[in-house]
């Protein structure tokens, strides 16, 4: 895929509303992260960490964002998501990728990610990436339907 489709660059201030709009979007769908809707787009705009946060755009539109949020243990959380219509076209490899430069050049030594079971496509992507299943969390997750949904704890050393 041609670079010049989309760019990949650290999240700024001005970034915060199309974050939010762009997190709420992926919760409509209810399958891909644990938040669900309604989101309320204003205080999640308020309250994003910019620090951390890499952002994926095509022109104007953000599609996609994955933050770091590092511990004080040397290692990072991360989460992500990327529109519906940007997905398998390697969005998400740049995004982990930059998440990875990000982290070396923040002293981390390990990332860390948690993905439902179901999520294979997300599955494929990290472990194409180097990232290593460390576990299972049995029905972790709740969901406004009443099911309860398993994650995948997975790490990557740096």
């Amino acid at each position: 895929m041609p670079e010049a489709l989309f760019q990949i660059r650290p999240a700024r201030d001005e970034d915060r509303l199309p974050l939010a709009i762009l997190f709420a979007a992926v919760a409509e769908e209810r399958d891909g992260i644990a938040t669900e809707p309604p989101v309320d787009v204003e205080a999640r705009a308020a309250s994003w960490t910019i620090d951390g946060t890499i952002v994926a755009v095509a022109g104007p539109e953000l599609i996609g964002l994955l933050n770091v949020e590092p511990s004080r243990h040397g290692f990072g959380e991360i989460g992500m998501a990327v529109a519906r219509k940007w997905r398998g076209r390697g969005v998400g490899s740049a995004l982990l990728g930059a998440a990875i430069e990000w982290a070396h050049g923040h002293g981390l030594h390990k990332l860390s990610l948690g993905v439902f079971a179901h999520n294979t496509a997300a599955i494929e992507l990290y472990r194409k990436l180097g990232f290593v299943e460390e576990g299972r969390r049995i029905k972790q997750y709740r969901r406004a339907s009443g099911e309860l949904w398993d994650a995948i704890e997975m790490g990557l050393m740096l």
